[in-house]
């Protein structure tokens, strides 16, 4: 009876052992395989950066729309203006 309770206990910790093992092998074959990875800190700090980025790039073309126009428009009117 007791030698069964410590087989099943060696057998209970031998599992355990190997799927902490696998398991951590595998993590570091994923950190082998991705070697060119960034960290996740510096995955936030590039998002939070180009989220940033998109708007004040997005309100650069249109100021940029709006100043191509208004030039338009002062050539146009500047040469009627001119021709009188």
């Amino acid at each position: 009876m007791v030698a069964r309770g410590i087989r099943t206990l060696t057998a209970s910790a031998l599992i355990v052992s190997l799927l902490a093992f696998c398991s951590c092998s595998k993590a570091k074959d994923a950190q082998k395989e991705g070697k060119d990875t960034k960290p996740a800190t510096q995955q936030a700090t590039e998002a939070i950066e180009d989220f940033g980025k998109k708007p004040a790039d997005k309100a650069r073309a249109a100021q940029k729309l709006g100043d191509d126009r208004t030039r338009a428009i002062d050539e146009a009117v500047g040469g009627l203006n001119r021709s009188k």
